[in-house]
């Protein structure tokens, strides 16, 4: 079972109705709508991994 990253369906990945790799991840789509939504913004949907990003600590 997968997650759709925009509306948070649970999907089978073979019933998902549109699949992309991005950042080397495959993600899955209950609709066209949501993967043209990840496609447009990516960003606001891929969960930041720990240790990325700014950092603390200036010296």
């Amino acid at each position: 079972m997968e997650t759709d990253p925009v509306c948070k369906m649970a999907i089978e990945p073979q019933e998902a109705a549109a699949r992309m790799e991005y950042q080397g991840a495959t993600y899955y789509f209950c609709s066209q709508g949501c993967q043209k939504e990840f496609t447009a913004h990516p960003e606001k949907f891929v969960a930041k991994k720990p240790g990325s990003g700014h950092t603390q600590g200036h010296g």
